[in-house]
């Protein structure tokens, strides 16, 4: 790795890192204060929650246009600094009734805002090294993300206790005033070819279009997003199932929705430790056979309950299931961003998260209705749904060649 994609490469990480810091104190304290109001507050934790959804699904596209309309580093500097300012004036909100709406208001503008940074952010890694080495810096980032997931939300319990909400809030925005500034210091190393940087209705839309056709275009890309679609669906019912462990095993002494969880980090953290050290880029039979390994893993979790009710032994199951998954994740958004013409790849970002943020709920929705939580196969049968969708799409691929 250069000398300049090294200083990139941190800078990056760094300000990616904080801006996922100040994300999770932000959902954490806002989420704990609505939740402490009174018995009914659950509809507007609700109410939270739905809103950040919906502009998810309604604007990732949009985003996607605008990262490839305008430039990604400005676009990325603008959000978290935007993002950063909402929570600082919310900070400064002192009557309980009025920082009630102004959270919740604040909650969309964050969510439209990061519709617009999430396309920016992995189209612009990009422009900034060199694509041998995209796999790797996509490692960093998931392993840096993990990390601020596991450790955040314990020393946010101590925090919100010690400052309180307004405090929080204080502290959210200057993590994301922070990000903003360190992502000035990070210097291109491809000259990045913009069209005007106009913006009309029927450009965007026009963008748009041409966004899909492209995709529609590239077979092997589009194919491989259905197959995400398809396995997020799955997933939707692995998360929904987790809380429930203690039912699904009840020979198990001990929390197993926690003893997963954090499984899951173990191995979220390795796969994204060895994604960096595998192969510069992968084939995409390689790709499946991380997916489909990592489904066969998943779907031995029943067949060690009924060898042992060792709950560390039963936790095996999913954190080598989270690590062939994070892999694939890791090699599928490098793949993506190493063979996309530049000019496509917030577009491309932008449907991609917008079909995992609408197949997820379908996903959920549909197996509320058909799963049992006391059933102890439940993960064998979703692990073997996703080990059988890679080899469905090996042989279309294989097919294809």
């Amino acid at each position: 790795m250069k000398k300049i994609e090294k200083r990139n490469s941190t800078f990056l990480v760094t300000s990616s890192t904080i801006s996922r810091i100040g994300d999770v104190l932000f959902d954490y304290a806002n989420n704990t204060f609505l939740a402490g109001l009174n018995l009914r507050s659950l509809s507007l934790v609700g109410i939270y929650q739905t809103l950040e959804s919906v502009m998810g699904v309604v604007f990732n596209l949009f985003g996607g246009v605008i990262a490839d309309r305008f430039r990604r580093k400005r676009i990325i500097i603008l959000t978290d600094f935007f993002s950063g300012l909402a929570c600082i004036i919310l900070s400064f909100i002192s009557v309980e009734a009025w920082l009630v709406y102004a959270i919740i208001i604040a909650n969309v503008f964050l969510a439209l805002l990061s519709s617009f940074s999430g396309p920016a952010y992995k189209a612009f890694t990009k422009e900034i090294v060199e694509k041998d080495t995209i796999a790797k810096i996509n490692s960093y980032l998931q392993t840096a993300s993990t990390i601020v997931k596991i450790a955040v939300p314990v020393i946010a319990i101590g925090i919100y206790h010690l400052i309180g909400i307004h405090g929080s809030l204080l502290l959210d925005g200057i993590s994301f005033v922070a990000s903003s500034l360190i992502m000035l210091i990070v210097s291109p190393i491809i000259e990045e070819i913009k069209k005007e940087e106009k913006f009309s209705p029927h450009l965007i839309f026009q963008d748009l279009s041409a966004g899909f056709k492209y995709l529609l275009g590239q077979k092997m890309i589009f194919t491989l997003i259905v197959l995400s679609a398809l396995v997020n669906f799955f997933l939707a019912a692995y998360n929904l199932l987790l809380p429930y462990g203690n039912q699904m095993f009840p020979k198990i002494s001990g929390g197993v929705y926690g003893a997963f969880l954090a499984a899951e980090a173990v191995g979220g953290l390795i796969g994204a430790f060895l994604s960096g050290k595998l192969n510069k880029s992968l084939s995409t039979s390689q790709l499946l056979f991380y997916l489909g390994f990592s489904g066969l893993l998943l779907s031995t979790t029943p067949i060690l309950y009924l060898f042992s009710s060792n709950l560390v032994l039963l936790s095996v199951a999913p954190a080598l299931f989270n690590l062939f998954l994070t892999i694939f994740n890791i090699q599928f958004f490098s793949f993506v961003q190493r063979d996309v013409e530049n000019e496509f790849l917030g577009r491309v970002f932008g449907i991609i998260f917008t079909v995992a943020i609408l197949f997820m709920p379908l996903g959920t929705i549909t197996f509320t209705l058909i799963l049992h939580p006391n059933f102890e196969f439940n993960f064998m049968f979703i692990g073997i749904a996703v080990a059988i969708l890679a080899m469905i799409f090996w042989l279309l691929f294989r097919k294809k060649k």
